[in-house]
């Protein structure tokens, strides 16, 4: 290892192996898409997240599903919260899913948890006791992520939450 990184060989069709240290805590799994782009004199090696098209306009429907429902709404990808509504929203953006959550991005199924505890999807972040909804959000087939809601009311809303999931991936098509 130099100062600089880990160095590693291209092989004779350009692949680079990243290493499995680094493959672990950026939580990047066989199937991830990759985005590759130059930035000066050098690559830019990150993960791909469909969503980052369209985060703006993703930004503004959380917000409105927030206020529309009164639950604490966010997207995420795999690993990380994308944007958020409600009164948490600036402790939720950005921030790493914790292994729980991110298990349960990337399922194909909706879940709807009920915790007396609260909840933790992201490092550092604690919502309140109640009920929280996980509904994949899926574009081409594939789980591109999840819109989770936390709420007394969440549970009432799921056809709500299912619908803004799949016009999301919709968009993510597109």
């Amino acid at each position: 290892m130099s100062g600089k990184g880990i160095v590693r060989r291209m092989d004779e069709l350009g692949r680079i192996v990243i290493p499995k240290e680094l493959r672990r805590s950026m939580r990047l799994e066989e199937g991830d898409e990759m985005e590759i782009f130059s930035e000066g004199e050098g690559l830019v090696v990150r993960k791909h997240s469909r969503f980052t098209a369209f985060l703006r306009a993703a930004d503004r429907a959380v917000s409105l599903a927030s206020s529309a429902t009164g639950c604490e709404v966010f997207l995420a990808s795999a690993d990380c919260v994308l944007c958020a509504g409600g009164a948490r929203f600036k402790e939720l953006v950005s921030r790493p899913l914790s292994e729980g959550f991110a298990s349960i991005a990337r399922g194909r199924r909706t879940q709807i948890l009920h915790s007396e505890d609260g909840f933790s999807p992201a490092d550092g972040v604690r919502l309140p006791a109640g009920t929280l909804v996980a509904v994949p959000v899926l574009s081409g087939g594939d789980v591109t992520g999840c819109l989770f809601a936390a709420g007394v009311n969440a549970e009432e809303k799921l056809p709500f939450f299912e619908f803004a999931a799949g016009v999301t991936g919709a968009v993510c098509e597109n």
